[in-house]
């Protein structure tokens, strides 16, 4: 491609004729992309390495504005060449407001490529943090715009697995825990329905059939493998002790012991209506009345997994009951005294004792 050299000092009217004609000219036989990511005209002074200077480029600035001032701040060769270019790509109004960090001698093709945004189609945005029931992804799926709290609701219940997930799902069994917690981003306007799909296939897809053989090696189906992944997302704070908590529930498992997760006693509260109206979806402090709750999902007092997940887990969760740590640890509490998300573990009784007097609330 022919590049193009003008003189330090001056540009007479001819050759600024000359260039808005080879420009032009140039720009009939390549395409807008093309040009955005090309060197169309040298810098002023080629092979010199130029300054980093910030601009801020106003709002409602034409490019003739724009030009004149990275004109004067030495950043393009002239503003002319600057709004020439703009007018032939027709980004005259693409112009981005706000900060930007050029340097100085730039090609006016690479200017123009940082000082510019293509218009997008609008979307629709919502984030899922992990650990969170259906019913408060709901609440925040119609904050985003995906249709009212019923809608998203209605969607999950009219929804499908795909065959892998739906061959161990339960008869009866709703999608909590199905619905992969993330951020996603939707042309609009999509619907309740159009969200929910896209967060079954994406559970599909992280969910590997690599991570399902490994839990199968554990000996927990994909259902059972979510459920036990989802009482580790509500126990689990600090990421590294994923794997350590779900070893201890594997110990527990083998043991046809009670699992004794709290998360799950705060679930089976949450099944009863009044209890959500008046402690929200998790209760924060448990009764005697809620440990001795006879729900099959109060792992409290019921041995063994609940029938399904309790929340939504993220990958960590899951890759954490896919290779969970080895360890002899059985019990686990908080620690109080830190405050930082960790736990104490302990292999015996005893030990645990000693650790909820001394670390516990």
């Amino acid at each position: 491609m022919t590049r193009l050299s003008f003189g330090h000092i001056w540009m007479g009217a001819v050759a600024l004729t000359a260039l808005v004609a080879l420009v032009a000219a140039y720009f009939v036989s390549t395409t807008p992309a093309a040009v955005l990511n090309d060197r169309v005209v040298e810098p002023l002074r080629p092979g010199e390495k130029g300054e980093v200077v910030s601009y801020t480029l106003k709002e409602g600035a034409s490019a003739g504005q724009v030009g004149n001032d990275l004109e004067r701040l030495g950043i393009v060769r002239s503003s002319r060449q600057f709004q020439v270019l703009v007018s032939l790509m027709g980004l005259q109004d693409r112009l981005s407001a706000g900060d930007h960090e050029l340097t100085t001698n730039s090609a006016a093709a690479t200017v123009i490529r940082q000082v510019t945004v293509a218009k997008l189609a609008p979307t629709q945005r919502v984030t899922f943090p992990e650990g969170i029931r259906i019913e408060e992804m709901a609440a925040l799926a119609a904050e985003a715009g995906f249709g009212s709290r019923q809608d998203f609701l209605d969607a999950v219940a009219a929804a499908k697995l795909p065959p892998g997930l739906a061959a161990t799902l339960p008869e009866g069994q709703g999608l909590q825990g199905y619905l992969f917690p993330d951020t996603y981003i939707l042309p609009a306007p999509a619907t309740a329905a159009d969200l929910v799909k896209l967060m079954i296939e994406t559970l599909n897809e992280r969910f590997t059939p690599e991570l399902r053989a490994a839990a199968l090696a554990q000996g927990l189906d994909p259902h059972q493998a979510l459920t036990l992944a989802s009482i580790v997302e509500r126990e689990a704070v600090l990421p590294t002790e994923r794997p350590l908590i779900a070893g201890v529930f594997y110990n527990r498992l083998a043991e046809g012991d009670l699992l004794g997760a709290d998360p799950t006693t705060q679930f089976a509260a949450a099944l009863d209506p009044a209890s959500v109206e008046k402690y929200g979806w998790w209760k924060k402090v448990l009764t005697i009345d809620d440990l001795e709750n006879p729900s099959k999902y109060n792992t409290r007092l019921v041995p063994g997994l609940p029938p399904g997940p309790i929340t939504n887990p993220g990958l960590a969760s899951i890759e954490a009951v896919a290779n969970p740590e080895k360890t002899k640890f059985y019990y686990f509490v908080a620690n109080a005294l830190k405050k930082d998300g960790s736990h104490v573990f302990a292999e015996t009784i005893a030990e645990h004792e000693q650790n909820k007097a001394r670390y516990g609330q």
